[in-house]
């Protein structure tokens, strides 16, 4: 147990975790797009075939992290949140770094394993951020810890393509762990945390007992069903890009020109998140999440028909625009909903939900380019914005989400 002499400023965490937000998802985004890049050069293989390699590594990556992270989620209320963060930060930057020691394409799709197991780093710091703000300003922090994430999204594959083209796959990893072990310092000495364990974390059995009922309950269950569909629709069409963009760029420098495209889509989800944040109080909640994923789905259109770069680059990021706030949303009502002392439990078990998206997003994408081409991952993205419209509706209701 931990106790503080003085009260944790919920705000002072909250900068600091979004400075290690945004550190995190940087160090990340140096990588994870430009895998099929990767596996092209280590194994040679054409541009579809390195994009389906690159999907099979994300469905290995979401294993690893749908194996794990409950039971990290239930330690981190046990022992800690803030050595949860930590954990996820030092153990992930260690392993991807090892990644940039990869002499094959089977090591390197084992290290995805590892680093999904180990790592997990966005539901510990909404667990930590949740486990000290006012219930009534749990959205708004949730909206403001996605806009960290997403502005290294929008840095990290522009620096990160751009580390690739300079000096190679291995010196983006290496960039990738320093990253995160940079976001780790800023926890260490920023973050403060008043530690209780709960009476339901406590015991070998019982927290899991807990885990199960809050995951499946009527509460939790539609949240993290819209928390899979958000993260596959999004991640489906990342294999496809780095393809795309050296068709219709038609230069070497792949790594740089994809970059900007992820760029773009970064800035346009950071701009959805706090958009769609404002938006919520005014229209509803469930309306909200209902017309992004309507006007995401349009957007789908774009790419798919896109002869040249901006045109590509415009409608990648037009989906980011209407998509990129959903998940944000979905956050704030899953730390709303949560018991207190249970927010680890929860948001382990949105990262299960977060796994499966992870896995199966990219793999179907790189199935996809496989057998229908480059540009089919866009149609079946339209076809997953639907299902989100269509889980929106059933799974929350009529009931109102306002005041949730």
């Amino acid at each position: 147990m931990t106790t503080l002499s003085r009260p944790v400023s919920w705000k002072k965490n909250l900068v600091a975790l979004w400075f290690a937000q945004v550190g995190t998802t940087l160090g990340f985004s140096f990588t994870f797009p430009f895998y099929p890049l990767f596996f092209e050069e280590l194994g040679g293989f054409t541009t579809e075939r390195a994009a389906f390699w690159a999907g099979l590594a994300g469905w290995v990556f979401g294993l690893g992290m749908g194996l794990s992270s409950p039971i990290w989620g239930v330690l981190g209320d046990r022992y800690g949140r803030k050595l949860n963060v930590l954990r996820s930060l030092i153990l992930g930057g260690l392993f991807l770094t090892i990644s940039g020691f990869s002499q094959t394409p089977f090591q390197l799709m084992a290290s995805r394993f590892v680093i999904g197991a180990t790592s997990g780093v966005v539901p510990t710091i909404m667990a930590l951020v949740a486990a000290h703000t006012p219930r009534e300003k749990l959205p708004f922090a949730a909206g403001i810890v996605q806009s960290g994430l997403f502005v290294g999204v929008a840095l990290g594959p522009l620096f990160g393509g751009m580390i690739y083209d300079a000096f190679g796959f291995r010196a983006a990893f290496f960039a990738t762990g320093a990253a995160l072990w940079g976001s780790a310092v800023i926890v260490i000495f920023l973050v403060r945390e008043d530690f209780r364990p709960s009476e339901s974390a406590l015991g070998l059995v019982q927290p899991f007992v807990v885990l199960w009922r809050l995951s499946t309950s009527r509460a939790m269950l539609p949240l993290y069903g819209v928390v899979f569909l958000v993260l596959a629709a999004h991640l489906m069409i990342q294999p496809a890009i780095p393809g795309l963009v050296g068709i219709v760029e038609g230069g070497s420098h792949s790594g740089t020109a994809s970059g900007i495209v992820f760029a773009l889509g970064g800035i346009a989800s950071a701009i959805s998140s706090i958009g769609m944040g404002w938006l919520a109080p005014k229209m509803g909640l469930q309306r909200v999440l209902m017309f992004g994923a309507v006007l995401a789905a349009f957007s789908s259109l774009v790419p798919y028909f896109a002869n040249d770069y901006l045109t590509l680059a415009a409608g990648f990021a037009a989906i980011a625009l209407f998509s990129g706030g959903l998940s944000g949303l979905v956050n704030g009502l899953i730390a709303l909903r949560s018991p207190s002392g249970q927010h680890g439990a929860a948001f382990g078990s949105a990262q299960l939900a977060h796994a499966f998206g992870v896995a199966l997003g990219p793999l179907a994408g790189g199935a996809m380019v496989v057998t229908w081409g480059l540009r089919s991952v866009f149609l079946f993205e339209m076809a997953t914005f639907v299902l989100i419209l269509l889980a929106v509706a059933a799974l929350l209701g009529a009931r109102s989400t306002r005041d949730d």
